[in-house]
């Protein structure tokens, strides 16, 4: 079963474009983009510490992932790879991935958005990196996420630019939930376009819409 899932996973990003020159190359693009990625699932951010894992746990992740040497690529290899990665392409890769994983969920889903703060992320000034996350309730996991910069009024903006792009990837995704941000009028008239619901707060800081649901 592990087998068969992380050659899922490598065959998802295999549709990811190799960036490097062929000369040279000793290890599958795909096969990177995906011990990476598995050791960010489990918070591992660093290169050396995502090569003593795969090192450790070589014989069952080599086969899977495609790759045929004794060993798993250096430190220095993975961050050359995976400089010229395309992060469009990764998106739409996880995205399919994601929504072949979560095809046995049946009804309809009901996820929170959110704006966060990203622990692992720093932007260009070395400040952390603030996110608008999309989670689902159902499974606990983060459907989608965008990057919002410093300001929480970006929430709104940032979600109504990606709403169409995430419900057409899920179209199971019936309610959204929020505070009361997310309670303006551009945007809940954008989610009823789209057939969407949504439960979202509303606070005395909003006297007139307040006052028209009372």
């Amino acid at each position: 079963m592990v087998a068969s899932s992380l050659g899922q996973l490598e065959a998802v990003f295999s549709k990811v474009s190799d960036p490097r020159k062929a000369r040279g190359v000793r290890h599958p693009f795909s096969g990177i983009v995906s011990l990476v990625f598995l050791g960010l699932l489990g918070r591992i951010t660093e290169m050396a510490v995502v090569v003593r894992w795969a090192s450790a746990n070589w014989a069952e992740l080599k086969e899977p992932l495609g790759f045929t040497r004794d060993k798993p690529p250096c430190g220095s290899t993975i961050s050359r790879a995976l400089a010229g990665l395309s992060l469009d392409e990764f998106r739409q890769a996880f995205t399919l991935w994601l929504s072949t994983a979560l095809a046995d969920q049946e009804g309809q889903w009901t996820a929170a958005v959110d704006g966060k703060t990203c622990r692992q992320g720093l932007g260009a000034d070395g400040s952390p990196v603030q996110m608008l996350n999309v989670f689902l309730q159902q499974v606990k996991l983060t459907l989608d996420q965008w990057s919002i910069g410093g300001d929480k009024t970006n929430e709104p903006g940032s979600l109504k630019k990606h709403l169409a792009d995430l419900l057409a990837a899920y179209p199971a995704l019936q309610l959204l939930t929020g505070d009361a941000i997310y309670a303006q009028r551009p945007l809940l008239e954008l989610l009823q376009a789209h057939g969407c619901d949504y439960l979202f707060q509303v606070k005395a800081n909003q006297p007139d819409m307040l006052d028209a649901l009372e």
